[in-house]
């Protein structure tokens, strides 16, 4: 599949290369560019847990960052109405005031991020072929959508981000891939190629300490998918995933009256999607045998399932309320044998070999639960969404949400406000927000400890 992408790549990229000269450097990519200018301070309060290093709290209790980032996108046409260049790029960097714990250490003070590029054919009319550094569509759900089969994970830095809304896409690394697709105002088919280009060695490590190649691109991937717009109020869809991985998804959009939609999705899968806990190298470690693994992805079917629904007002406020099931999602069995696991190696033995491996094995159990949250997944079962998108005077909006683990009873909460400055400047912007990560030190959202931030920013258009 390598060679197949490869070879598609280099057929695209035989064009003449003054027209491709011509697109880079010519004003059509100057009079196409969006420019965004990123500035953040944020301050961010963490209260302790049960996770100890070296007898230690291995978080800093109270800091303040620094975010500052650019992002460039643009088009251009190589050859007219056939063949065209669309890209978006990032540049970040943060800045700590305090000394980092060891969780949250990150030896990169900034980093290039490329959210998307891709060359454009077009074949005929509704049929194009996509070839780069691609990101799927999204399925219907802003929580976990079922329907998507294909999972990248985190780029960002690990103590810090931008925490305005245009990032959330950014920070989810993209695949280099090709996707066929045909639509027409009846249906759209499109099948994405995703290749096997590197395997992750390093699951001690953050997420975003991997090659970009290993976010994204660390398993076979073929993924067909199918929507029909033949009905006058529903929207069904199916998706079908082969390669390293299979699974089976059905979706549905409901508009059961003008500003009321009803979402559904369901997915089938062959093996488990992230990473569990092994019971049996669990005891393998409480008998200090010391495996070199302790998480794996097993070959468990399991099921997933997502409701909910969206009301839009007269003004354009949204409201959504969303619910999702997956039957892999951890017990409360399960979630405590992993925190009897921790109990365990927090255990100072006075033996400093002993009580070093010990810590060694807690950065892995860590970097483990950290990394299935980089990959867009969740470790209970059942979990509901609460959110909204306020829409205020002078185009100002706010965005409040809550997350709750129906198990545990721990939550995400937040609040986004944005509004430009057009008193100033009609191209700035400014975005402010706070959110909260909160539980018991068992639950699944404050396993870390207990999270508060509250963050400022500015945007700017150039």
């Amino acid at each position: 599949m390598r060679h197949l992408l490869v070879g598609g790549m280099l057929a695209l990229f035989c064009v003449p290369l003054s027209s491709l000269a011509h697109c880079l450097s010519g004003d059509e990519v100057v009079q196409n560019a969006r420019v965004t200018l990123f500035e953040q301070l944020s301050f961010v309060e963490k209260y302790p847990s049960t996770w100890q290093i070296d007898g230690r709290n291995p978080y800093t209790r109270s800091n303040l960052f620094n975010d500052a980032g650019v992002n460039i996108a643009s088009n251009c046409s190589l050859i007219d109405n056939v063949l065209s260049l669309d890209f978006s790029l990032y540049g970040l960097t943060w800045y700590g005031v305090q000394p980092l714990g060891p969780f949250e250490r990150d030896d990169r003070r900034s980093r290039a991020i490329i959210e998307r590029l891709r060359l454009i054919y077009t074949l005929s009319e509704g049929v194009q072929l996509e070839v780069g550094k691609l990101k799927t569509k999204p399925g219907l759900f802003f929580l976990r959508s079922p329907a998507d089969l294909i999972s990248q994970y985190y780029t960002g830095f690990k103590p810090t981000r931008l925490y305005d809304p245009q990032l959330r896409t950014a920070y989810q690394s993209s695949s280099w891939a090709a996707t066929l697709s045909a639509d027409n105002d009846k249906q759209a088919l499109s099948l994405t190629v995703v290749p096997k280009l590197a395997t992750i060695d390093k699951r001690y490590l953050s997420s975003g300490t991997w090659s970009d190649n290993q976010r994204g691109n660390s398993s076979e991937a073929w993924l067909l998918k199918y929507q029909s717009y033949q009905f006058r109020d529903h929207t069904p869809g199916v998706s079908i995933l082969l390669g390293d991985s299979r699974a089976l998804a059905l979706s549905d959009s409901y508009n059961l009256a003008p500003q009321m939609t009803i979402n559904a999705e369901v997915a089938y899968n062959a093996s488990q999607r992230w990473r569990h806990l092994s019971g049996q190298k669990r005891q393998e470690l409480e008998d200090y045998l010391f495996p070199s693994s302790l998480y794996s992805a097993e070959d468990k079917a399991g099921i997933e399932l997502a409701l909910g629904g969206q009301y839009t007002s007269d003004n354009f406020t949204i409201f959504g309320l969303e619910y999702y099931f997956q039957s892999e999602g951890y017990s409360r069995d399960q979630w405590q044998k992993q925190r009897e696991m921790l109990r365990f190696l927090n255990a100072r033995t006075g033996y400093a070999p002993l009580d070093s491996a010990f810590d060694a094995y807690k950065y892995l159990i860590s970097s483990e639960i950290n990394n299935t949250g980089n990959k867009g997944m969740l470790q209970g079962k059942h979990y509901l969404n609460v959110w909204s998108s306020l829409q205020l005077p002078h185009q100002s909006k706010l965005q409040p949400y809550v997350v709750l683990n129906l198990v545990d009873n721990s939550s995400m909460v937040g609040i986004h406000f944005s509004t430009p400055l057009t008193a100033i400047d009609d191209r700035l912007e400014l975005f402010s927000g706070i959110y909260g990560a909160l539980g018991s030190a068992r639950s699944e959202f404050a396993i870390f400890g207990e999270t508060v931030g509250v963050y400022v920013g500015l945007k700017y258009y150039l």
